[in-house]
């Protein structure tokens, strides 16, 4: 008997040092989980805020078009970089094309001459290729009939 125990020995060593393996594998695979989880939560976070950062670009627009200069196009392409609130880092840039392409008035009977202009806001912060890049683009069409 005294054999057989003189061969056991060592037999819990490597039993401890599995466990201690495969425990670290498991640890390591949760932390991964957990910061692709929270980066995903993120990148979420901030494709919304672009999405509205877009949105508020493609309202200041019609505004411009509308109101502030009645049948004239915004400078196309213009860049606004915006500060404050969820908005921070975000830049805005807008284009505008009056359509058709070749800048003409549509002419309908009862309501008269009017322009149909298109829209494209495109919001985004941080670099292409950067984790946590966002971008969101809103292409509209307006017009100024009466």
């Amino acid at each position: 008997m005294i054999r057989l125990k003189k061969r056991q020995q060592g037999f819990s060593a490597i039993v401890a040092v599995i466990l201690i393996v495969l425990l670290a594998l498991i640890g390591g695979y949760m932390s991964t989980l957990t910061s692709v989880s929270s980066l995903n939560t993120t990148v979420s976070a901030g494709t919304t805020q672009a999405w509205f950062a877009a949105r508020s670009g493609i309202e200041w627009a019609v505004r411009q078009i509308i109101v502030a200069a009645p049948g004239a196009c915004i400078a196309s392409p213009t860049t606004i970089n915006l500060s404050g609130g969820s908005s921070d880092g975000y830049s805005v840039t807008l284009t505008c094309a009056m359509l058709p392409s070749p800048a003409t008035m549509f002419n309908e009977s009862g309501i008269g001459n009017y322009n149909v202009f298109q829209l494209t806001s495109r919001a985004t912060r941080g670099a292409a290729g950067d984790l946590a890049y966002v971008s969101r683009q809103i292409n509209i069409s307006i017009t100024d009939a009466p």
